[in-house]
């Protein structure tokens, strides 16, 4: 957990929350409750959110955010955000709310497939559970999560995990070594629900299954990894935004060992076979995308700041 450090400005707590990117995703039906069954990989890569949670003399909750430079795409505007609901169910679940603003540094974009909105409700839920001094486990900051989004519950841990019901069940998986990304990132976004509203107009079958990209995540082979990327929802994205198919074989001729869309879209990464290999391929296609970044697997979603 984060330490919360004391200033002029009150105590604080401050963490960078990690993106995460779909090597895998299989849809396996619609289920009862109206959300999609799904079978995915995740990796948490390097690119963060900056969240610090700051006691003040003001009534409630508040939320800053600051787009760091280069950040694609708009903030989100007013209370509708993540980070505002997941303080108002940490607050329901504990009693434990006290008057605090929550400032981000935003560098992960919004609708860009990268759990950007999630990521920040998990550094949120960590900070500010620290700050207020609720004493909840991850495991229980989780379940609060799991009603802010999907997502969450994978944020708050993350590393390479498979994640099976909605989303929500997860195995961490033993890979291997740090993986290099490349991302082509869209200037606008494209929004779950659409995308999957998109899938499900177009009755599209499911892929195949997952049990080699696991076993070439755990060998830390990476061609092999490369070659089994896959996401079921690249099709319904792709009725939506014909380009998507330009961008990613921009990254396949740039050099990339295999390319993707991550989550619903729209960021296309390319898997590269080192950093060296990542930063050329990214030099290659910096005039196609609205910005480009290079990226790392790493091992965990939330780390804490000093």
């Amino acid at each position: 957990m984060p330490e919360v450090a004391r200033s002029f400005d009150g105590p604080r707590a401050r963490v960078r929350a990690y993106a995460k990117l779909n090597l895998w995703l299989r849809i396996l039906g619609t289920r009862p409750d109206g959300y999609h069954e799904i079978e995915t990989v995740f990796s948490t890569v390097s690119l963060g959110d900056d969240v610090e949670a700051i006691l003040t003399t003001e009534p409630g909750v508040r939320v800053e955010m600051r787009a760091a430079d280069g950040l694609v795409g708009v903030l989100p505007s007013g209370t509708d955000n993540t980070l505002t609901m997941a303080a108002r169910h940490l607050d329901d679940r504990t009693g434990a709310g006290r008057p605090t603003l929550v400032r981000v540094i935003k560098r992960i974009a919004i609708g860009a497939g990268l759990a950007g909105g999630s990521a920040d409700a998990a550094g949120a839920l960590v900070a500010l559970g620290d700050l207020w001094d609720t004493g909840l486990s991850r495991s229980e900051l989780a379940e609060i999560g799991l009603k802010v989004g999907m997502d969450v519950p994978y944020c708050l841990t993350g590393g390479t995990a498979l994640a099976t019901a909605r989303g929500e069940r997860l195995t961490p998986l033993a890979a291997r070594g740090a993986m290099w990304f490349v991302l082509g990132m869209a200037r606008y976004p494209l929004y779950s629900k659409a995308v999957y509203d998109t899938w499900d107009r177009l009755e599209a079958t499911s892929g195949p299954r997952v049990g080699p990209m696991v076993d070439a995540l755990e060998a830390g082979d990476v061609r092999v990894v490369a070659s089994l990327l896959h996401n079921d929802l690249e099709r319904a994205a792709l009725a939506m935004r014909p380009g998507l198919a330009a961008d990613k074989q921009r990254l396949l001729d740039a050099g990339a060992l295999g390319a993707s869309l991550s989550g619903s879209g729209p960021t296309i990464f390319g898997l590269a076979a080192d950093e060296a290999h990542a930063a050329s391929i990214a030099e290659a296609v910096a005039g196609d995308f609205a910005a480009v970044v290079v990226v790392a697997s790493l091992p965990r979603s939330i780390e804490p700041l000093g």
